[in-house]
Order: C-alpha cells, then structure tokens, then sequence
C-alpha cells in the first residue's frame, strides 16, 4: 500500500481549479517510500494542501516488530529501516522523529496524521512530533 497519490492526481486533473482545498495522502510518503513525489508537486503547484498519514509505514518505523503497509516487512524494506535508525541516532535523533520531520519537509504538507490507539500512544506521538522539531537539517 502506497497511499492513492495516483488517484488525487486523477482526481485533482479531472475537476475545475480551486475544486480542492486539500488532499490526505496515507502511506505514500513516509522513509520507507516516496510513492507520493509527483502528487506532492501538483499539489504545490495547484494550491492544495496535503494532510500525509502512515508516516511510521504502519508501525515499522516505531518498532521492529511493526509492520510494513499492514504486512510483515519484506528484506529490502528492513534493511532501509535499520539504515534510518542508525542515521537517527548518528544525529541523537529517535526514528520515529525522524520519521515525523521527513513527512513535513514538503511545502505543500499542513498537516501530518498520526495513528494512536491508546493514552499512552498519545503521550508517545507528542513526545515524538516535539523532537522532530530537533531533528537537524544535517541528516537529510
């Protein structure tokens, strides 16, 4: 699961200017993917806000036993988690942090969308989007 940026784009394409406002993009960008590239530049392009969700790819970027698009991760996807985890902590960074900054960088991003299901999730995510507020340029 890659997020639908395809289908914001058709949609975006086939309707008036000034039709959308905003756009959610889930799983399409996040450090594991940048399926969402070519959504992100019409959206600047056109105006249009983007509110990005599945930032942790559905957990694997907050735990190695997460998974990855609501499946167990595949090699390939494993070994670019563990190359952003070890350049999260080169930089004193945690991961998902990281992970939280990566999703904002876009002009056109307002919003980034996390999933929690309990208070103490909560509690983690806010810790998490405070820290990503550190995370250096540098590490990009």
């Amino acid at each position: 699961h890659l997020g639908a940026p395809d289908e914001i784009l058709r949609l975006m394409r086939g309707c008036d200017p000034g039709t959308f406002n905003s756009a959610l993009l889930a799983g399409g960008w996040n450090l594991l993917t940048q399926a969402g590239l070519r959504c992100f530049e019409e959206c600047e392009k056109l105006g249009v806000e983007v509110h990005v969700a599945g930032v942790f790819g559905s957990g694997l970027l907050v735990s190695k036993a997460g998974t990855y698009a609501y499946k167990p991760p595949p090699a390939e996807i494993v070994d670019k988690v563990e190359k952003w985890r070890a350049l999260a902590e080169k930089h004193s960074c945690s991961l998902p942090a990281v992970a939280i900054a990566f999703a904002a960088l876009p002009k056109c991003v307002s919003r980034v969308v996390l999933g929690m299901a309990t208070p103490e999730q909560v509690s983690e995510n806010m810790a998490w989007v405070k820290e990503s507020g550190d995370v250096p340029a540098s590490i990009w």
